[in-house]
């Protein structure tokens, strides 16, 4: 019995060792990097609080349900996808989310933008907030979205799924820019715009999310002037002119009113993309979002093309 004891109780402890040794290794902290140094969690959020549609879809496409989200009803309209979660709470504005709100709804943590209408220590009194900047006008922004959805799936204890998500994006979005260059030619480029009014358009450059995700298609984007912050340069219809000779497809929502004025309008009437039918319109998709609307504009811009041109 004595020698039995003597053989069984080393193995327990061992066993007890290494229990508690897996136990400490599972309880270290989480630390990930952001606008505002590293932020430590000492467990994956699972309460998470969104104040940005980017952060929003790109949550929802990493499994889990915000419990806040600001903004929702105008992401139904220019985000689309992902749907929302049946049931959170409502922020209201994104530029000033009701601190109240988000108190109520007990986050464990919070993703925010650093350009917010609001102090960053007002947030972080409710709880741990993340703050991560998508657009500096230096980097490409789907290489940007990349990294945030990234960090955001370290936040929540979800890297695999983040891996398999991001590696099914790479193969989907080779697939979709084969398929646009069959259905354009090889030598046509591609401008993507979107309109402010009947006489004012946005036209996106390869930093911008539409025109990296592009390049990350292997589609050649045609503008290559002077951008904002958000890799867009803005004119009036004729910095058009000089891109006449590309493919043009224009982004929605746009209010019926003003698409009517501008594509009867003689300027546009004139250039040669409308004269050689090379207008495309593309549905709704969000072009400052994150991953899961750099996919959906690949899939959208590629069914588009393929569907023909605008008649």
């Amino acid at each position: 019995m004595n020698i039995l004891r003597a053989l069984v109780c080393p193995v327990l402890l061992c066993a007890a060792l290494i229990s508690a040794h897996a136990s400490t290794a599972i309880a270290d902290p989480i630390e990930i990097e952001h606008e505002r140094g590293t932020l430590r969690l000492n467990t994956p959020a699972t309460r998470v609080a969104t104040i940005n549609w980017a952060f929003t879809e790109s949550v929802i496409a990493l499994g889990l349900d915000p419990v806040a989200i600001a903004d929702p009803q105008d992401y139904v309209d220019w985000v689309a996808k992902p749907d929302l979660p049946d049931s959170f709470v409502d922020l209201g504005q994104r530029s000033s989310p009701n601190l109240e709100a988000l108190r109520a709804a007990k986050p464990d943590l919070i993703i925010s933008v650093p350009d917010l209408g609001m102090s960053y220590e007002k947030l972080a009194a409710i709880a741990p907030v993340l703050e991560f900047r998508l657009f500096d006008g230096k980097h490409p922004a789907f290489e940007t979205a990349r990294e945030v959805f990234g960090k955001i799936a370290k936040a929540t204890g979800r890297e695999e799924e983040a891996k398999a998500y991001l590696a099914d994006i790479d193969q989907e979005l080779v697939k979709y820019g084969d398929r646009i260059k069959t259905a354009i030619g090889p030598d046509q480029t591609i401008n993507v715009v979107f309109f402010f009014d009947e006489s004012n358009v946005g036209i996106f450059a390869d930093i911008s999310l539409p025109g990296s995700v592009m390049t990350a298609m292997g589609v050649p984007v045609a503008y290559d002037g002077e951008v904002n912050k958000w890799g867009f340069g803005r004119g009036g219809l004729e910095i058009l002119a000089p891109y006449a000779r590309e493919t043009l497809v224009y982004t929605n929502p746009v209010p019926e009113i003003v698409l009517d004025k501008l594509l009867n309008s003689p300027i546009w009437k004139v250039m040669d993309f409308t004269r050689n039918n090379r207008v495309y319109e593309l549905p709704v998709v969000w072009a400052y979002g994150g991953v899961p609307s750099a996919l959906r504009f690949a899939k959208l811009l590629t069914e588009t093309i393929e569907s023909g041109p605008q008649q």
